[in-house]
């Protein structure tokens, strides 16, 4: 399996090296992306924590034993690289969006996993689109293709909510949804479930853009409305 993931701390990143290490699921390679600037607006919102104590990845796969590339992921050197590892099966632990020519080197596919259901909640800024659609809060993980947030459902999940929850809350359960879910998903990728898997159609509804400023405040009610306990929407600017 090729792990992509990001040169720079990222707990995404170092929570699948820990659970494919927990698990049994074997790395054959890491390949690592540079941060850079995608010039996307500076958030009003913030849904998840400022997080401490994570581990370079690149010392985690020291530790391991795990081929570490720090490498653009759709560069023609990874493609080249691929080419030769001929693997089977990839997973997105940090990428941006990738071409046909990387998704292309996997036999089984490239595992992803969205941080809401799809195909109701794709693209960027999930919990927002959530609330204001009126949609429930979940996770999907998929084979991707070459759409945004599209391919083959492997399995969804909702997840609790409580009258209390904060924005904060919800980002984070986000992220323990996908733990939650990911012995199961890699399970069925390695044990060729693909037979179950949903394909999203070309029709489905469009990835969500960033969550728009001029629609904050009315998602500022619909989230008092959705968990009338809380006091955790606060805008940062």
């Amino acid at each position: 399996m090729i792990l992509f993931a990001y040169n720079f701390h990222h707990q995404k990143t170092q929570n699948f090296i820990f659970y494919c290490q927990y698990y049994g699921f074997s790395i054959d390679a890491v390949f690592a992306a540079e941060w850079r600037d995608l010039g996307f607006p500076e958030p009003q919102l913030r849904t998840g924590l400022h997080t401490l104590g994570t581990i370079h990845p690149a010392d985690l796969c020291r530790k391991f034993a795990i081929p570490y590339h720090v490498i653009d992921h759709n560069s023609n050197e990874a493609i080249e690289l691929l080419s030769e590892m001929q693997p089977k099966i990839g997973l997105i632990a940090g990428a941006r969006i990738l071409c046909s020519e990387v998704i292309d080197q996997f036999s089984k596919g490239i595992i992803n996993f969205h941080p809401g259901l799809i195909p109701e909640v794709r693209g960027l800024d999930c919990v927002q689109w959530a609330i204001f659609e009126g949609h429930r809060i979940g996770v999907t993980s998929h084979l991707i293709d070459g759409r945004v947030d599209a391919g083959y459902i492997i399995k969804k999940i909702e997840l609790p909510e409580y009258p209390d929850d904060t924005i904060l809350d919800l980002g984070e359960r986000l992220n323990q949804g996908q733990l939650q879910m990911f012995f199961e998903t890699i399970d069925s990728i390695t044990n060729d479930y693909q037979d179950s898997f949903t394909f999203i159609e070309k029709g489905a509804k469009p990835p969500n853009s960033h969550f728009p400023t001029d629609l904050l405040a009315e998602l500022a009610i619909r989230f008092a409305e959705r968990f009338p306990d809380s006091d955790g929407f606060r805008l940062i600017k």
